[in-house]
């Protein structure tokens, strides 16, 4: 009710956004807060207004209930007073002067008169024949509705008419508690007068208000109990269906995640084989370009000093060109051996992680003289194939680069499992030269088919040259079940 309250009173740009929405605004808030809220607003409302109606209710009645007690109480009173006195009423029209003195000392006692300030006998024609104000005894007034009533029986109550002759006469400005009671001889019961009653009301008046406010608190209690009882039990559905809720949100965003992981990765592989078969066909054409211009034209130049040995006429002639095929077929074989050094690796199936990147190291360091420093702690992982040539490749081709780049300066080498992916990383010292071009260097596949071959395993490449030091990293995803306890 508190939030309810902010959102209508307040003058915050939330309230101007929200009457910029129309003047269903509200409806739609009240739609998004919980079952739990909604339902404390709603049953809260209408069970405040049946309390209201009930509490109303109950409260008149008792009231009615007690004003009739306290009239019944007060009647059998005054009948117990006067009822010495209904045997002369009904055989005389006035009251004997000794009664009168009688009845004066009864009502004129200051403790009565405190609680009973006033006092008529009336006669059925609206005759007073005694009254606690002189002045009004033996005067004809027109009968009021309470004499008429009690005539008949009944004990009327109700608080005084300050508008009736008889009380305009004295002035009346305080509305007692007025009760007619018929006044009845003993032998046979016949009514012969009727008391009116002035009481003072101002206890009356407290024990009604204290009767109204202990009514009003027994409904308000028990609206309450109720209301809290119900809101206990929605309250355990609403937080069982927002759970629910927020865990299919959860899901649905997961999956939407999931989905979006799954395009990209799909999308990246699509394009890594679509690059991977590209460097294979680049690689395939330098291939035979390396072959026809390199180990094919030696070849060729051999097979023209066969001829040369076949026309030569001396023994020394024939010996000078076989000894110039010799040497040239060996020049090719050696160029051959060479391209597939390149092209073959060892056989890393039976390597651990640790021995390939150690057995690329020691090859490094024994072509190139450079020494290469290693950061790997050890790691129980158990690789597939296809990651440990990708390992082997990537280290290959990073130690390539630096060397080419970075000159004799140490490269450095770091190794490490981190958040589930096996990432391996080249940075050295820095060097003079220019930034190294992305295509395939000699010996290796270059950044592009490298960053192919990554990332169609789903891992990823970055390569940030600095003249300060260069860093090429790899990240590959591993599978739970490779790692070791």
């Amino acid at each position: 009710m508190h939030e309810m309250s902010k959102v209508g009173l307040s003058s915050s740009p939330r309230e101007s956004q929200q009457r910029g929405r129309g003047p269903g605004w509200w409806q739609d808030w009240f739609a998004e807060r919980t079952l739990a809220f909604q339902f404390v607003v709603a049953s809260g409302i209408l069970i405040v207004i049946a309390a209201a109606i009930a509490g109303h209710l109950i409260a008149e009645q008792v009231s009615k209930d007690t004003l009739k007690d306290r009239a019944a109480a007060s009647a059998l009173f005054m009948q117990s007073i006067l009822s010495p006195f209904a045997d002369e009423l009904a055989t005389g029209r006035t009251l004997s002067q000794s009664s009168k003195d009688a009845l004066d000392q009864v009502f004129f006692d200051d403790e009565f008169r405190m609680r009973f300030p006033h006092l008529e006998l009336w006669r059925a024609d609206g005759t007073i024949v005694y009254s606690t104000s002189p002045e009004l005894i033996g005067n004809r007034f027109d009968p009021p509705p309470g004499l008429v009533e009690a005539r008949q029986g009944n004990v009327v109550s109700d608080f005084t008419d300050l508008n009736a002759d008889e009380h305009k006469t004295r002035a009346f400005t305080t509305p007692y508690l007025e009760i007619y009671s018929p006044v009845r001889v003993a032998d046979d019961g016949a009514i012969v007068a009727v008391a009116e009653i002035q009481e003072e009301s101002a206890l009356l008046a407290q024990e009604m208000f204290e009767v109204r406010l202990s009514s009003w608190l027994i409904v308000a209690g028990a609206s309450a109990l109720i209301l809290f009882c119900l809101f206990g039990i929605v309250r355990r559905g609403s937080a069982t269906i927002e759970t629910q809720r927020n865990k299919l949100l959860q899901r649905a965003a997961e999956a939407e995640r999931v989905t979006d992981q799954v395009r990209v990765l799909s999308d990246r592989a699509r394009l890594a084989t679509m690059r991977l078969t590209d460097a294979n066909e680049k690689l395939a054409r330098q291939i035979g370009a390396d072959l026809h211009d390199g180990p094919a034209q030696l070849i060729g130049f051999a097979v023209l000093q066969l001829e040369t040995a076949k026309r030569s006429k001396t023994k020394a002639g024939r010996e000078a060109a076989l000894q110039v095929i010799a040497e040239t077929l060996d020049d090719s074989l050696n160029e051959i051996r060479m391209i597939a050094k390149a092209l073959l690796l060892p056989d890393i199936e039976r390597l651990d992680l640790g021995q390939i990147v150690g057995r690329v190291i020691r090859l490094h360091e024994a072509r190139t003289g450079a020494k290469v420093a290693l950061d790997m702690p050890q790691m129980d992982l158990s690789l597939p194939t296809p990651i440990k040539t990708c390992v082997f490749r990537f280290l290959q081709e990073g130690l390539n680069n630096s060397y080419k780049h970075a000159g004799a300066r140490a490269p450095n080498v770091e190794c490490r499992f981190t958040d589930g992916s096996l990432v391996v990383r080249v940075h050295d010292e820095g060097g003079t030269i220019a930034t190294p071009k992305s295509g395939a260097t000699k010996g290796g596949m270059g950044i592009d088919g490298l960053r192919q071959r990554v990332e169609s395993l789903g891992g990823t490449l970055s390569f940030k040259y600095r003249v300060a030091g260069s860093v090429l990293e790899m990240a590959v995803p591993l599978d739970e079940n490779l790692t070791g306890a």
